[in-house]
């Protein structure tokens, strides 16, 4: 079959060596609109003005076949996307011509009806084929597996493929009845069912990622990868782990292409000049700024502008220092856990990682910055738990791979210890001693609450549901501090034995 649509390819080439451009996006998270970040030199980067005009002239300038897939992640983190529940941001892809789009984790956060709901006003696909009924074992009826997509004179086979945390990192009610299965097993008789239709090409669209540095990429889509071969799948769009990927397995090029809609990829099956055929892959910059006019694109934001700017733009805070999300010291996740803390009247507060999604800079604040910061709506809620529940939690956190950031809470760790045993000292902010036999309250999101991130201790706790979204609790907590906002001191590790390894994550 490879040597099929080579041959085929051949035939096709014009004396422009590139048979096939692919062109990609992945995690637009609803970025719409173009944003200043700290490292594009005060350049906006993104926005689908942007993605659109760099992908229409890479599609031009080719003078080859094209197609343009989405990783997955396309709704859920700004303003302008989740007061409409995605709707904004599935016009927006319909005008960027996107023709098939891998299901994201984040495409869930509104539940399966919702999702549903976006995937009718799509003019594309949106795949997943490693779904399952967790009673039946079957698909859902929602899950589209793969469908053949076009290009020129090519059919080309495009599967689905969502990471299988899934269930673990999406609220336990939208996912409830799915399972989400791993590794090529789980979409064999998709790539098996694909393959009788003889495809000139096969490629995975996947909402699963890696994470490259100088010895190598590793991560889930890595391993797919090393259980499949270039015989039947020629090419994989990554996503979800928001970072730059452009490598090879068993001959499979994968391509991601950062997030937010900063960059695009473009992967190009090209015929050499020693009669040899090969993919070259890269990824660019999305600036914003010289974009040739869309028209129908400007209408459709200019739609949706009056019902954001008025509350994206208002100010509510003037920060002391800039929070970067990623900082080791956590402070970001610091203040929002203390925001939570206050907002249930809670012992304890508690912010993961994976729930912080933009930087915060030093100055003046609006609250579409806060909003990005915290997108996703969690309500607050307190739990009462035992002291051996709270220990269980932070030792979890040190373990995982999902750092956790707390306030009110005092933490002494020591990372050569085997996990599970790690927590040398716990203490409440007032330095009273964290009791296994006592009971204490924690301010967390009915995300945390319900199991997310693999917190699974924390459900069906004794829970009282403050009324409050995690981003109010923000709002409200910062507009009564004094200015400029500095970050709480009350979540912090203190030093221990000299012999002792102190978690810089949590310190």
């Amino acid at each position: 079959m490879l040597s099929a649509w080579l041959t085929a390819a051949t035939a096709a080439a014009s004396a422009d060596s590139v048979l096939l451009r692919v062109l990609t996006i992945n995690d637009l998270h609803g970025g719409l609109l173009p944003r200043v970040y700290s490292w594009s030199g005060g350049r906006p980067v993104g926005g689908v003005l942007a993605l659109k005009a760099a992908i229409d002239s890479a599609a031009a300038e080719c003078r080859c076949p094209s197609v343009r897939l989405d990783g997955g992640d396309e709704m859920q983190g700004t303003l302008v996307s989740n007061l409409v529940h995605g709707r904004s941001t599935v016009a927006a892809l319909n005008r960027l011509g996107i023709q098939a789009a891998a299901v994201g984790n984040h495409d869930l956060d509104w539940g399966v009806d919702t999702l549903v709901s976006r995937m009718r006003e799509a003019q594309y696909p949106w795949l997943a084929a490693n779904v399952f009924d967790s009673v039946t074992g079957k698909r859902p009826a929602w899950s589209t597996p793969w469908r053949t997509i076009t290009a020129g004179p090519y059919r080309i086979a495009v599967i689905g493929y969502i990471t299988r945390e899934a269930k673990s990192i999406i609220k336990a009610a939208n996912v409830a009845g799915l399972s989400f299965r791993g590794g090529r097993t789980a979409i064999a008789d998709v790539l098996a069912e694909a393959k009788r239709t003889r495809p000139d090409f096969t490629f995975i669209v996947a909402h699963a990622g890696a994470r490259c540095d100088s010895l190598g990429c590793t991560g889930e889509i890595v391993d797919l990868a090393r259980q499949l071969d270039s015989t039947e799948v020629q090419l994989i769009v990554s996503g979800h782990t928001h970072t730059y990927v452009n490598t090879a397995v068993n001959g499979i090029p994968i391509v991601q292409a950062r997030s937010n809609g900063t960059a695009w990829g473009a992967a190009d099956l090209v015929a050499r000049d020693d009669g040899s055929r090969g993919w070259k892959v890269r990824v660019e910059t999305a600036y914003a700024g010289g974009d040739r006019g869309d028209p129908a694109l400007e209408r459709l934001l200019d739609a949706y502008r009056p019902l954001v700017d008025s509350l994206a733009d208002r100010p509510v805070a003037v920060m002391a220092a800039p929070l970067p999300r990623s900082s080791p010291d956590l402070a970001l996740g610091r203040l929002l856990a203390e925001t939570q803390r206050v907002a249930a009247g809670a012992d304890v507060g508690m912010m993961n990682s994976g729930g912080i999604r933009a930087d915060l800079p030093a100055g003046p604040v609006t609250y579409g910055q806060l909003f990005e910061v915290e997108p996703f709506q969690n309500r607050v809620l307190r739990l009462t738990i035992p002291g051996r529940t709270l220990r269980a939690v932070v030792e979890h956190t040190l373990g995982s791979g999902h750092p956790a950031a707390f306030a009110g809470l005092v933490i002494r760790s020591d990372s050569t210890r085997p996990p599970g045993r790690r927590v040398v000292d716990l203490r409440l902010g007032s330095g009273r001693a964290v009791r296994d036999g006592a009971w204490y309250t924690l301010g967390v999101s009915d995300f945390l609450a319900s199991g997310g991130d693999g917190l699974t201790m924390l459900v069906g706790r004794p829970t009282h549901d403050t009324g409050q979204y995690d981003i109010d609790a923000l709002v409200a907590w910062l507009r009564r501090q004094p200015q400029p906002v500095a970050v709480p001191s009350n979540g912090r590790f203190i030093p221990g034995r000299k012999h002792e390894r102190i978690d810089p994550r949590l310190h």
